[in-house]
């Protein structure tokens, strides 16, 4: 299933074959005839399967009644793809018939004229790269890229655990997942390092026990929270702390991890925790009515956001798969807003979770199929908190530009 409005959006800008047909005959029969015209085969191509573009004949393949022919031009290499010969025009369009076709985005087509079995017409498009993605397969924030590999991609793409440490660190993975703060962190010894795409926006909230003596934000001063240091969670403390005139420095930070939060707030261990859902909302279970929740949308919202690196968005090949996932990834984002009921079964049989508690935390999810357009303003704010973390000076905007990269996404969407 593909995105009509991407669809339209790739064709006005020519970036797409119009009507093509997706799936073209392997044994070289035209495509159909909004991309190929009526199919009167002539000429002496040379045969060969669908997207491997068969030399072109003398006469062109499926000209329109009154169409000129050509010579026999393979029209579908405009984005390198496997198209046909290279020689002569694609054939006349003065009679509205387009000889070929071709060209679309995620693969070329073979061209036009090639007789006695070639592939005529939009359907032969070379299959894409296959993809290999490391996300945190433990968050609801990577289902997105599930969804978009399992239903969306047509080439293959597997989704394995790992996140962009794994990217960065196997030369077979071209794609990876994690929020803004890892961007900053693995990005200074991996300067080649870029965000791409955003995947989950996410709403974090603090959720504490009255019983530890917490009715207001500031009472959590000289009290413990739990939380995973050096992550979006952390600096979220900071920034919520600092709504109220204090800072994380005012706390006592707690390490733990998804599965302890809950139990560590419910035996007293902690007064207060926060990490990304559904773990709060397993903790404020727990604890029922002595919970008091503390959330402000406007402070900070998490980013996961898709990566890759300057080599592999170097790549034609892989770049091509690349914008093609991100289209695949920009209808998956759809269904998570339109469908939730479609889309919420695929979630909890992915993480293993209950329907009811994806329920309750669904709303501190967004999925809005772009870059965030302030992505550089939060990685430039945030920079002075990873920074410190890691005891190292502070980059400055323009040192931390090239991080964002916007061009596989104007690709994606076919925008200037």
């Amino acid at each position: 299933m593909r995105n009509p409005s991407v669809l339209m959006l790739a064709c006005a800008f020519g970036l797409s074959a119009c009507g093509e047909s997706s799936n073209a005959p392997s044994n070289g029969t035209a495509g159909n005839a909004s991309g190929a015209g009526a199919s009167a085969l002539g000429g002496g191509g040379s045969v060969a399967p669908a997207g491997a573009g068969g030399t072109a004949g003398s006469n062109v393949a499926g000209a329109i009644s009154g169409g000129t022919s050509g010579t026999g031009a393979a029209a579908g290499a405009a984005l390198g793809g496997a198209g046909g010969g290279s020689s002569g025009a694609a054939g006349s369009t003065a009679s509205g018939g387009a000889a070929g076709g071709g060209g679309a985005l995620g693969g070329g087509a073979a061209g036009g004229g090639a007789a006695g079995g070639g592939a005529a017409g939009a359907g032969g498009a070379a299959p894409l790269p296959p993809l290999r993605i490391t996300s945190d397969t433990a968050s609801i924030e990577f289902t997105p890229v599930l969804v978009a590999a399992e239903s969306y991609y047509s080439g293959t793409a597997t989704v394995g655990s790992g996140g962009i440490v794994t990217l960065l660190n196997d030369n077979t993975v071209d794609l990876g997942s994690n929020a803004e703060t890892q961007s900053l962190r693995q990005s200074v010894e991996h300067p080649n390092l870029r965000i791409i795409f955003t995947v989950t926006e996410t709403f974090y909230r603090i959720v504490a026990s009255r019983a530890a003596g917490v009715s207001k934000l500031a009472d959590l001063k000289g009290k413990s929270i739990a939380t995973m240091p050096n992550t979006s969670s952390a600096y979220y403390v900071d920034k919520m702390m600092r709504t109220v005139g204090l800072t994380d420095a005012d706390l006592t930070i707690r390490s733990a991890s998804a599965a302890t939060i809950p139990n560590l707030l419910a035996n007293g261990t902690v007064a207060a925790v926060t990490l990304w859902e559904p773990s709060p909302q397993v903790a404020m279970d727990r604890i029922g009515a002595d919970a008091i929740e503390f959330q402000d949308r406007s402070v900070y919202r998490e980013i996961v956001n898709l990566h890759s690196t300057a080599e592999k968005l170097a790549d034609p090949e892989k770049r091509r798969g690349i914008v093609a996932f991100v289209r695949s990834l920009i209808e998956a984002q759809r269904q998570f807003r339109e469908t939730p009921a479609a889309m919420k079964p695929r979630v909890t049989k992915a993480l293993n979770i209950d329907a009811a508690l994806l329920d309750k935390v669904w709303h501190n999810e967004q999925w809005l199929g772009t870059l965030v357009p302030d992505i550089l303003d939060i990685l430039v704010e945030e920079e002075v908190w990873v920074a410190k973390q890691t005891s190292r000076p502070p980059r400055t905007r323009e040192q931390l530009t090239p991080l964002v990269d916007t061009s596989i996404m104007k690709e994606a969407l076919g925008t200037p």
